[in-house]
C-alpha cells in the first residue's frame, strides 16, 4: 500500500504541468546510476534534481575505481491537443544546450538522437556539443504524458553534465522555427570577418615594413581569435570533425591567443620583448602543444591550468599599459580602456566555462574584442595624424630653416623623406584593400555597363603610381524572387584621401557583405526589390551611424531587373541621376529626399523610387566630382567653382552618351577639383508597357469602354463583368485591349467582392503595370479581405516603401496588422498615418479600433 502511495505521490510530483510551447526541461528530473532505457524512476535509487545542471547531484552517488561512469536521467512532460495544433505548420524541436561526454536520448523509450560510441566499457568516440537540436516527429509523441531520458556516460577525470543554459538558450521543447534562432550567427560571421580582415590588414602593414614587429603580433591575435570564433560556431559542426580533435585545435589555437596580445602590447609601447612575456609565451607554446597528445581528462585539466594563466596575463597585461600610462604615453590611455572591457569580458567567458563561478558562459569576449579593435584604430589613426602634423609643420618652416641652418636642412629633409615614404606606405596598402572592393561583376546580355574612376590624390610606392581616395562603384548580380537583378552602388565618402578611403572600404566591406549574404542564403533571396534596398540601406547607416558623424557618404543604391528594365533605386544627397533618351539629357529626380548615410537623427521614411527604361536608355550616375569643375585658377591661389548642376547635362548631350566623350568634355570645361566617378548604365532589352487609356480608343463597337463604363453608372456592375467575361473570350483581341479589360475586371470584382477572382486578375497584369501603385494596393486589399494576410501585409510593406505617405495604404497596412494580431506594428504604423490625416473618418475609426484593444 506504502508502495502505491509512493509511486502516485512520485508521478505527481514528476509531471510537469505545462499546457503550452515552449516545455521547461530545466526542472524535476529523476536520476540514477547505469542506463536504465524502461524501468520506471521509481525508489532510492533514483535521485531527485530539481534543476539542472546535472553536476549539482553528482555528489550522491559512488562510482567504482577504473569504470565508465554513466548516469540516466528520467523526466515526464505533457502535450495538449493545442500543443500539436501549434505545430500543424511546424514541427517538434528538442534542444539541449551542452552535453558531455556520451550521450543518448529517448522519447517514450524511441532513440531520437546520440553522440559519441561506447565499446567495451570505454568511450571509442567522444560525442560531447553545444546546442543540440533535433526535430521530433508527431508520430513518436502523445497527447497527454510523454517521457525523456537521456543516457550520459564518462570517464574518469572528464565532465559528466547537462547544461541548464548555453550562451543564454535553456533546455526545452519548442517549436523548431523558435529554435531555428539558435543557430542564427549572422553577427557572429561578421565580427568574425572583421578579425579576420584585420589581422590580414595588419600583416600587409608588417610585410611592407619589417621593422615594426608588433604589426606581426597584432595580426597573428586577429587571425587566431577569428580562428577560434569559427571554432564557437554551430557551423564547425558541418565540417564533421571528430569531437575531441575538434577540440584540441580549439585548445591549441585559444592557448596562444593571449601571448601574440602581450607580445604586441609589450613591443608597441616599450619596443622590446620582456622576459616576463617570454616566459609567458613558452608556457603558451608548452601548454598548447602538450594538449594535442593527451587524453580527454588530462586535456581539461590543462585548460583549467590556462584559464588560471589568463587572470596572470590579465595582470601582467594591465601592468604594461599603466606602465605606459604613468610614462605619458597618449595612446596607453586610450588603449586602456579598450583593454579593461577586453580582460573583463574575458575573465567573465573563462568564469563561466570553467566553473569558478555560479555564471553563464554568454561568449561576451567576441564584443570585448571587437571594442579593443576600435581602441586600436584610434591609436593609429592619432598615430598618423601626428605624422601628419609633424610633415605639415616640417612643410610650413622649411624656408626659414634653409635660411638659417643650412646643415639642420638637409637632416630635415630626410625626416621628411623617410616620412613621407611611410605615408605613401599606408596609402599604398589602403589602396589595395580598396582594389578587390570596387568592382563591377556583371556579364548581363539585356543591362551595359561601363564605369569610369578617377580619385584625385595620386602618389607613388616603390615605382608604383596608385590612386586613393572616397568614391567607389559597386555593381553584381543578384536573384530576387526567381529574377535577375542587377545591383550597384555608386558612393562618395567624407574626407579626402585617406579619411575618404576608410569610408569607402567600410561602405564595400558592408555592401559586399550584403550581398553575398544574398547570394548564398536562400531566405534572403525571397525580398521584394524596395524591401531589398531598404534592408540594405538600414544595415549602411547603422554602421556609419556608430562613428558619431564623423564618417559620411552620399549614395546612390538601386537594382535594375534585367527583362523588364524597371529601375528601383534611392538616392542619398548624391548628384541626381541622368537620363540619356531620343538625344536629350534629363534628371529622374526633383527634390532630395535623404541625408548622406550616417547622418545621426535622420528624419523620415525612406523611400524607394521607381523608374521604368526604355530600350536603350542611358542613366549616368556619378559624384559630385562631375560638377566641382574648376573654372579658373588666379595667380594668387584662388579658385573659380562651377556651381552650374546642368552643366553635366549640357557635357552628357553633347558627348551623345558616350562615357569616354563626356570625361573629355568635362576637362575642355574645367579640370577636377575633386574625385570623379562615372556610372554609365544602358538597358539593351525590350519588354512590352501598356497604356492605361487603351480601351478608351477602340474602333469596334463591341469593345467600346463606354459600354461597360454606362453599366457602372447605372450600378450594375455584375452585367458589366459578364460583358467583360464575354469579350476576353474573343481571341482576336489585341493584347492591350485584353490586358486593360482585365485591369477593368479586377477593378469591378473588387466592387462584387469577389476578391479571389480580383486576386487572379491583379495578379496577371501586375507585370505589365510594376509601377502602378494602385494596383499594388488592389492587389494588397483583395488579398487581405481573400484571408491571405501575410501576402497582403507583404504587397502593402512594398507600397510603403515606395511611398511612405500613401493613406490608404497605410489604413489597409494597420488593419492587416491588427488582423494577425501585431499590436505593436499597427500602432507605429498608425501613429504615423495619424500625423499625416488626423482628420480622415477611416483613422478616427481605425483610432476608436485600437483604443478598445488597449482597454482588454
Amino acid at each position: 500500500m506504502n508502495k502505491i502511495l509512493f509511486t502516485i505521490c512520485f508521478f505527481i510530483s514528476l509531471v510537469d504541468p505545462i499546457f503550452s510551447l515552449p516545455i521547461d526541461l530545466n526542472k524535476n528530473w529523476y536520476v540514477t546510476k547505469g542506463f536504465e532505457i524502461s524501468e520506471n524512476p521509481v525508489g532510492k535509487k533514483w535521485k531527485p534534481l530539481e534543476s539542472l545542471p546535472l553536476s549539482t547531484v553528482l555528489k550522491q552517488f559512488e562510482w567504482e575505481k577504473g569504470k565508465l561512469r554513466k548516469i540516466t536521467m528520467a523526466k515526464s512532460f505533457l502535450l495538449s491537443p493545442t500543443d500539436f495544433q501549434k505545430v500543424e505548420d511546424d514541427a517538434f524541436s528538442l534542444h539541449i544546450p551542452y552535453i558531455s561526454n556520451y550521450f543518448a536520448i529517448y522519447i517514450n523509450q524511441t532513440l531520437v538522437t546520440s553522440g559519441g560510441n561506447i565499446k567495451e566499457d570505454s568511450i571509442e568516440t567522444s560525442g560531447y556539443r553545444r546546442h543540440i537540436i533535433v526535430r521530433l516527429k508527431r508520430s513518436g509523441l502523445n497527447v497527454g504524458q510523454n517521457q525523456i531520458r537521456i543516457l550520459i556516460a564518462a570517464e574518469k577525470g572528464e565532465e559528466l553534465n547537462v547544461y541548464d543554459f548555453f550562451n543564454d538558450f535553456p533546455a526545452n521543447i519548442h517549436l523548431a522555427s523558435k529554435h531555428s534562432e539558435i543557430e542564427d550567427e549572422t553577427l557572429t560571421y561578421m565580427l568574425l570577418f572583421l578579425y579576420f580582415f584585420v589581422g590580414v590588414y595588419h600583416g600587409l602593414f608588417y610585410w611592407k615594413r619589417r621593422q615594426e614587429t608588433y604589426n606581426l603580433y597584432y595580426a597573428l591575435f586577429s587571425v587566431f581569435l577569428a580562428i577560434y570564433m569559427v571554432f564557437r560556431t554551430q557551423g564547425v559542426y558541418s565540417l564533421g570533425l571528430e569531437p575531441f580533435t575538434q577540440t584540441k585545435i580549439e585548445y591549441f589555437v585559444v592557448f596562444l591567443t593571449p601571448s601574440w596580445l602581450l607580445l604586441f602590447t609589450d613591443l608597441f609601447f616599450r619596443s622590446k620583448i620582456s622576459i616576463v612575456s617570454k616566459v609567458y609565451f613558452v608556457f603558451s607554446v608548452l601548454l598548447a602543444t602538450s594538449q594535442i597528445f593527451v587524453n580527454r581528462a588530462i586535456s581539461v585539466l590543462l585548460l583549467r591550468v590556462w584559464q588560471v594563466s589568463v587572470l596572470v596575463f590579465g595582470v601582467i597585461l594591465l601592468y604594461l599599459i599603466i606602465s605606459a600610462v604613468r610614462a605619458k604615453n597618449k595612446d596607453a590611455k586610450r588603449l586602456l580602456m579598450g583593454a579593461l572591457f577586453l580582460l573583463g569580458t574575458g575573465t567573465w567567458d573563462v568564469m563561466g566555462a570553467s566553473g569558478l563561478l555560479p555564471i553563464q558562459n554568454l561568449n561576451l569576449l567576441r564584443y570585448g574584442y571587437l571594442v579593443f579593435v576600435l581602441g586600436i584604430a584610434v591609436v593609429l589613426a592619432n598615430r598618423f595624424l601626428r605624422v601628419h602634423r609633424q610633415v605639415e609643420s616640417l612643410n610650413l618652416s622649411l624656408e626659414r630653416k634653409v635660411e638659417e641652418r643650412t646643415n639642420e636642412l638637409q637632416n630635415t629633409l630626410t625626416k621628411v623623406q623617410e616620412l613621407k615614404i611611410q605615408q605613401d606606405g599606408d596609402y599604398f596598402l589602403t589602396s589595395l584593400l580598396l582594389d578587390p572592393l570596387s568592382q563591377t561583376k556583371v556579364t548581363s546580355t539585356q543591362v551595359l555597363l561601363q564605369a569610369y574612376v578617377k580619385q584625385k590624390k595620386e602618389f607613388e610606392f616603390r615605382g608604383k603610381k596608385r590612386e586613393i581616395g572616397g568614391d567607389i562603384i559597386i555593381s553584381d548580380t543578384i536573384i530576387l524572387n526567381g529574377k535577375s537583378y542587377l545591383v550597384f552602388i555608386n558612393g562618395d565618402a567624407m574626407g579626402k584621401s585617406i579619411q575618404g578611403a576608410g569610408g569607402a572600404l567600410v561602405l564595400g566591406v558592408v555592401f559586399l557583405s550584403f550581398i553575398k549574404r544574398t547570394q548564398m542564403i536562400l531566405e534572403n533571396q525571397n525580398k521584394s526589390p524596395e524591401r531589398w534596398i531598404k534592408e540594405c540601406f538600414y544595415e549602411l547607416q547603422t554602421i556609419f551611424e556608430s562613428f558619431d558623424g564623423s564618417m559620411l557618404v552620399s549614395v546612390v543604391l538601386g537594382l535594375v531587373e534585367e527583362d523588364t528594365g524597371v529601375l528601383y533605386y534611392l538616392n542619398a544627397e548624391h548628384p541626381w541621376t541622368v537620363l540619356y533618351r531620343d538625344g536629350v539629357a534629363s534628371f529622374i529626380e526633383e527634390e532630395l529626399e535623404l541625408r548622406k548615410i550616417g547622418t545621426k537623427g535622420m528624419e523620415g521614411d525612406v523611400r524607394i523610387r521607381i523608374f521604368p527604361l526604355e530600350t536603350g536608355d542611358v542613366l549616368f550616375i556619378g559624384s559630385d566630382g562631375r560638377d566641382d569643375l574648376v573654372l579658373e585658377e588666379s595667380v594668387d591661389g584662388n579658385r573659380l567653382i562651377n556651381e552650374d548642376e546642368t552643366k553635366f547635362l549640357e557635357v552628357v548631350k553633347k558627348s551623345k552618351g558616350d562615357l569616354n566623350s563626356i570625361v573629355e568634355n568635362l576637362l575642355d570645361v574645367g579640370t577636377f577639383s575633386d574625385d570623379l566617378t562615372l556610372l554609365r548604365l544602358e538597358w539593351l532589352g525590350s519588354f512590352k508597357r501598356v497604356s492605361k487609356e487603351t480601351l478608351t480608343h477602340l474602333n469596334s463597337d463591341d469593345y467600346l469602354y463606354t459600354k461597360i463604363k454606362s453599366l457602372l453608372d447605372l450600378g450594375k456592375a455584375e452585367e458589366a463583368f459578364q460583358t467583360i467575361e464575354t469579350l476576353l473570350e474573343n481571341e482576336s483581341l489585341q493584347d492591350d485591349v485584353r490586358i486593360n479589360l482585365i485591369r477593368e475586371k479586377s477593378r469591378i470584382s473588387l466592387l462584387l467582392k469577389k476578391f479571389d477572382v480580383a486576386v487572379d486578375a491583379l495578379e496577371s497584369i501586375f507585370p505589365f503595370f510594376v509601377t502602378d501603385n494602385e494596383i499594388l494596393l488592389q492587389l494588397s486589399f483583395a488579398y487581405r479581405k481573400s484571408k491571405n494576410i501575410k501576402k497582403a501585409i507583404e504587397l502593402g510593406e512594398r507600397l510603403r516603401a515606395r511611398d511612405p505617405k500613401h493613406i490608404r495604404n497605410l489604413i489597409n497596412l494597420v488593419e492587416c496588422y491588427r488582423l494577425v494580431g501585431n499590436l505593436e506594428r499597427a500602432k507605429k504604423i498608425f501613429t504615423r498615418l495619424a500625423a499625416l490625416a488626423p482628420e480622415h473618418p477611416q483613422v478616427i475609426k481605425l483610432r476608436e479600433v485600437l483604443g478598445s484593444l488597449n482597454t482588454l
